[in-house]
């Protein structure tokens, strides 16, 4: 039977569905916010079979950046590899934050310029750029039912506590060791289902130090994401082990459609889900990735989804104080896309893709990636099979 890792060389190594899933899953956290965000909220977490789709797509958000960054981690140094990541990271970010809090803010906060620009949480807001997370600024957005600026950027602190991981598998060359690297994420979901039966739910610091870390690392909603980047990673090395088979991907959709049944999601624990869910929620990333599925030719050569990502929100939280009379999430939904779109693709290409470009002087990734959209490209080394997407990831 053809393997994942064969139907990737099939295409160069890179895998033509990444492109695809990435968009899709921007914008599919952009839509489910919207139901939030909208004054006529729809409670969506509560909806039978549509509350999955609130744990599912940033698993599989998650899970496509491990398997995506594997192949550069193998490839790179350690600090090449940080090096990496970061300009990836954060050019983008601090951008938007900068945005965020002198441009946006100033438009939309309720208090004078002077006192806006004087107070000390709108500087505080700038430690979003290093995860430590403040999703407020004085006076911005008090007139819609959330006050929050860019709440999405609670992620952050997840993303860089997964490059810690990568760089530990890296130290101690668990890459190499793909089963460990499965058992790390098996132990990850045991423990967090143990100390979920143990009671570990802190509702404030005043239960300890150590409950806070188990209760983020192991059984708050962000566990998943740990899950499902050390898991992405596994599928990446085990990739000529894993069958690439349409109906494994039905079996896949089948449970998943079952276990979206079971809920809503207060009936199901974030760690009884990592268990149950993580293993199809992998393969249907890794399946879809290596698929061939059609995307508009503009967005070839194009990453718009980290653009998505940063601005979705800031720009929802806009149209919703600029339009308050259009209350409902499908209509605030089809307000903010074209700005979402549209900012997402100046981030692209006044600020992510010409700082990438300059990792061609270390990665052999940038180098591909800069041949142009109809230049022949050169075989892809084994070591670095299905990396292309790394830029993005």
């Amino acid at each position: 039977m053809i393997s994942l890792g064969d139907q990737l060389d099939k295409h160069r190594g890179f895998g033509p569905g990444f492109d695809f899933l990435r968009i899709f899953l921007s914008l599919g956290i952009v839509a489910w916010h919207s139901f939030i965000l909208a004054r006529d909220d729809v409670p969506v977490e509560h909806i039978q079979f549509v509350w999955f789709a609130g744990y599912g797509i940033l698993y599989i958000f998650f899970a496509l950046s491990g398997f995506l960054i594997a192949g550069s981690a193998q490839r790179l140094s350690l600090p090449n590899f940080l090096v990496n990541r970061g300009l990836r990271i954060f050019p983008a970010l601090v951008v938007e934050v900068l945005l965020s809090a002198f441009v946006l803010g100033v438009i939309f906060t309720n208090l004078p310029v002077q006192e806006y620009l004087s107070r000390f949480d709108t500087y505080r807001y700038l430690t979003n750029i290093i995860g430590l997370m403040n999703f407020r600024l004085p006076g911005v957005f008090e007139n819609n039912d959330l006050h929050v600026v860019n709440y999405s950027l609670w992620t952050v602190p997840y993303e860089f506590g997964c490059y810690l991981i990568m760089s530990a598998f890296m130290t101690f060359g668990m890459l190499r060791k793909p089963a460990l690297i499965a058992a790390f994420a098996a132990a990850l979901c045991i423990a967090g289902l143990a100390l979920t039966l143990c009671g570990v739910h802190p509702q404030s610091t005043d239960e300890g130090l150590f409950n806070a870390l188990c209760y983020s690392f192991f059984t708050d909603r962000g566990s998943r994401l740990f899950v499902a980047f050390t898991l992405g990673i596994a599928a990446y090395l085990l990739r000529y082990r894993i069958p690439y088979s349409r109906a494994i991907f039905a079996l896949c959709i089948l449970l998943l459609s079952g276990l979206a049944a079971l809920g809503p999601r207060d009936s199901l624990s974030i760690p009884l889900l990592n268990i149950l869910a993580s293993l199809p929620l992998v393969y249907v990333m890794a399946f879809l990735g290596a698929s061939n599925v059609p995307m508009p030719p503009i967005l070839h050569e194009r990453d718009y989804s980290y653009g998505i990502y940063l601005y979705g929100m800031p720009i929802q939280q806009v149209m919703v104080s600029l339009f308050p009379g259009v209350t409902s999430p499908v209509g605030q939904l089809g307000l903010a896309i074209p700005a979402i779109i549209g900012f997402a693709a100046l981030s692209w290409h006044l600020i992510e893709r010409p700082i990438l470009r300059q990792r061609r002087h270390f990665s052999f990734v940038a180098k591909v990636r800069d041949v142009g959209a109809g230049a022949p490209a050169e075989r892809v080394p084994d070591a670095v099979r299905s990396d292309r997407q790394v830029n993005a990831a």
